[in-house]
């Protein structure tokens, strides 16, 4: 009897793992003034949006995606300091959603790049904006109106953000960002290395220079400068640190006035906080309105849309926490 052979078994092909995407790179904004621009990062969770969308307004899934691709943010939205559905800050790449548990597919970054107004910026605002793919809404920009004084204070607390008003020094931190935003086409960290101490000149009477390993201001700059250190801390303690030690705002007053600063400044006011209210307006510009323009880069979340335009969208699960308050509130005697 003819012994059968077996045959063969084909082998299994392992399929070809898909490339996977190339990472997308930030904006190059080398050519702007870096004291023009603040970089804002948030996480959305598409979950929570398609789950307003779908179950909540009733919108078909393929109607919602379109909705959602279209949305332009309000500037509210964009500028909020706090976070609220369906936006969030993301420590670690697979946290899930603080809201609904969605897990790290469904969440997409959005970068906001915001650059204030002025001479300095916005012809390279306008070559920067230019360079932008357009075609499938990649970046949004959205125009706000303001102005120089709110631009100002708004500065003022960015770059004070943060800071350790007990370790002095922040003070040379602090003056590299204002001369940063005085005098924007020098590289003031460049011109920082090395130095270890910021002095009132005698033979300059405008500009500045740097001399065996000091930076030497013209004395109305120097003045203007012991003015920024005094509104970044004056709330700290009583009055304010600055180059030449603590102030209280009298004590800046007198300190001001004997110096010539306040004339130069062509403050009138007799008494410190209506002279301080005068001076913050002519070194801000005061009420003379100024464009803020928010840069949205949408590369992400159009991308991560996409990819889930075929999935079903996850209900939101209740935390631990929201479990137990339910709970605990099921079980409270009624009053």
């Amino acid at each position: 009897m003819a012994k059968k052979t077996a045959k063969a078994k084909p082998s299994k092909k392992t399929p070809a793992r898909k490339p996977s995407a190339p990472a997308i790179q930030p904006l190059d904004l080398s050519s702007l003034p870096p004291e023009a621009v603040n970089t804002i990062e948030k996480w959305i969770c598409l979950a929570c949006v398609l789950d307003v969308f779908t179950r909540l307004m009733g919108l078909a899934p393929k109607t919602a995606h379109l909705e959602i691709k279209r949305y332009t943010p309000p500037i509210v939205e964009l500028s909020a300091s706090t976070l609220t559905r369906p936006y969030f800050l993301k420590s670690f790449p697979k946290d899930p959603c603080p809201y609904c548990h969605s897990a790290a597919k469904w969440h997409a970054r959005l970068v906001v790049y915001r650059i204030e107004g002025g001479k300095a910026a916005d012809s390279a605002r306008r070559e920067l904006v230019k360079s932008l793919p357009a075609a499938h809404g990649e970046f949004l920009v959205i125009e706000e109106k303001a102005t120089r004084q709110a631009a100002f204070f708004e500065w003022l607390e960015k770059i004070g953000a943060g800071l350790d008003l007990e370790d002095p020094r922040w003070l040379p931190d602090i003056s590299i960002h204002y001369l940063g935003r005085k005098e924007p086409k020098v590289d003031w960290n460049a011109q920082f290395e090395g130095v270890h101490g910021i002095r009132r000149s005698r033979r300059l009477e405008t500009g500045w220079e740097v001399d065996t390993g000091r930076l030497y201001l013209a004395p109305m700059l120097f003045d203007e400068l012991i003015l920024v250190h005094y509104l970044v801390s004056r709330s700290h303690k009583s009055g304010g640190l600055t180059l030449e030690g603590r102030y209280t705002l009298p004590e800046l007053f007198t300190r001001l006035r004997s110096s010539g600063y306040l004339r130069f400044m062509e403050v009138t006011a007799g008494n410190p906080a209506d002279a301080l209210e005068e001076l913050v307006e002519k070194l801000s510009g005061g009420e003379a309105s100024i464009k803020f323009y928010y840069v949205v880069d949408r590369r992400d979340f159009l991308d991560k849309l996409k990819a889930l335009r075929l999935e079903k969208v996850p209900r939101p699960r209740k935390s631990a926490a929201t479990v137990e308050r339910t709970i605990a509130v099921r079980r409270s005697p009624s009053r």
